[in-house]
């Protein structure tokens, strides 16, 4: 299964708009996180997601993150729909398999709900995807989040 057709172009421009209104964080690299991430789990939607029923989407969003995510945003729910137009409370888990700005919306929502500052460098990036989105029992290493952003990664 693929996701649909990702215009790599607007990833950048997307994941801008998103973190205009959710935040860029407090070293202003959440735009650099939140794409890093979709790097590194999918290519930027290059590789090919042969496992239907896992995580969803180019950042391979899985579902019980995806319910705690949508539930515990409560704070932030008038300000998307008003700048963002997404009543996050209709979104499905399913949704993301196909739709690169919610995929997206929703990994920066999950990033956000963790609280630690989304490190400056690539590096501390690469561990902090491991700790708060991939983590321990997830198959991703820190070497495997820097070889794909190196391999697949876009001129942020």
């Amino acid at each position: 299964m693929n996701y649909g057709f990702i215009e790599l172009k607007h990833i950048k421009e997307k994941a801008e708009k998103i973190c205009d209104c959710i935040g860029h964080g407090k070293n202003g690299t959440a735009v650099e996180m939140i794409i890093e991430t979709a790097i590194a789990e999918t290519g930027l939607g290059q590789i090919e997601d042969k496992t239907v029923g896992a995580g969803m989407g180019i950042t391979q969003f899985d579902k019980l993150p995806f319910e705690d995510t949508r539930n515990r945003n409560k704070k932030l729910r008038p300000k998307i729909l008003k700048e963002l137009g997404v009543d996050i409370d209709l979104v499905e888990w399913d949704d993301l398999r196909y739709n690169d700005f919610l995929a997206l919306l929703f990994t920066r929502l999950h990033y956000w709900l963790k609280g630690d500052p989304i490190p400056a460098t690539i590096e501390e990036r690469a561990r902090y995807w491991k700790l708060h989105y991939n983590t321990k029992l997830g198959k991703g290493t820190v070497e495997h989040y820097l070889e794909m952003n190196k391999r697949y990664g876009v001129d942020l």
